[in-house]
């Protein structure tokens, strides 16, 4: 039977007050006959020749299903689990549109690998509609969008995942101003030190971190493709509440230029300030 509402009691993972909330206003839910149960997911793997990753099966049981509707019935914005991506016949497509110069690199579907490590990976879901969730053999969850060829690794786990998902539309919709800052600097945890802010523990994991206060959002997130050195994003209600921020990761690292959003709400005003500051800054 389809579940055609959101249900906080369908999912088997552990989740906070503020996904809960998240689910409720967004409609995500789970569909019941887009998940299945161990058996039949190991079956399917050996139909399409894939090996049995744990973390793969651990995702189905607790969040397998898991979809809010996209502008199509076919294109989710969000889905979660290989059986669902089964079921909307995502498998053929991947197939056709395999690139060997990607960033993943496509083998026989679900799998394929990490072009930058080899690390084999299982498609898994969709995030945005132009967007596609893998996972790894220990349970990291990467982001990778072919119109860009660009993968981002977002967390350790599924659940640090959705975590990590309902905690930045928090941010948007409570801080307005929510363009980001980024320095290409390992300086989260030293800001979020200096500045007093609590951590923000159900959305942080070994590969991501984040801190928050009422006013400054922190973040310490892996590094891109390009580079090998974390950084640090700062995300504030005012230009006042991120300039001490901005001036402690400069401090620590005098060489890291910031990035900042300016295309959007207080970019542009975040831009001038850090300017004004001294701080190498580019859009």
């Amino acid at each position: 039977m389809t579940q055609d509402r959101p249900s906080l009691d369908a999912f088997g993972g552990r989740l906070s007050e503020r996904v809960r909330a998240f689910f409720a206003r967004e409609r995500v839910f789970r569909d019941a006959s887009r998940t299945c149960d161990f058996e039949r997911l190991a079956a399917e793997l050996d139909r399409l020749g894939a090996p049995w990753f744990d973390k793969v099966f651990e995702l189905e049981e607790d969040f397998g299903g898991l979809v809010r509707r996209g502008p199509h019935p076919r294109t989710p914005s969000l889905a979660l689990g290989l059986f669902q991506l089964i079921c909307l016949g995502v498998g053929s497509s991947a197939e056709e549109d395999a690139d060997d110069d990607s960033a993943i690199v496509s083998s026989s579907w679900p799998m394929a690998r990490l072009a930058s490590t080899s690390e084999p990976l299982a498609h898994v879901g969709l995030y945005t509609p132009e967007g596609d969730l893998y996972m790894s053999e220990a349970g990291r969850m990467f982001w990778y969008i072919p119109m860009l060829d660009r993968v981002e690794l977002l967390s350790g786990s599924a659940s640090t995942f959705l975590e990590r998902v309902a905690l930045e539309d928090h941010v948007r919709h409570d801080m307005r101003e929510y363009a980001a800052t980024f320095f290409r600097a390992d300086a989260g945890a030293a800001v979020a030190e200096a500045l007093g802010l609590p951590s923000v523990e159900e959305a942080s994991d070994a590969v991501v971190s984040h801190w928050m206060n009422p006013g400054l959002f922190v973040s310490r997130l892996p590094p891109t493709t390009a580079s090998d050195v974390y950084r640090t994003r700062l995300v504030s209600r005012t230009v006042k509440d991120v300039l001490p921020a901005a001036r402690l990761v400069a401090e620590r690292a005098p060489d890291a230029s910031a990035t900042v959003e300016t295309h959007l709400p207080g970019g542009r005003e975040r831009f001038d300030a850090l300017r004004r500051e001294g701080i190498p800054v580019s859009e």
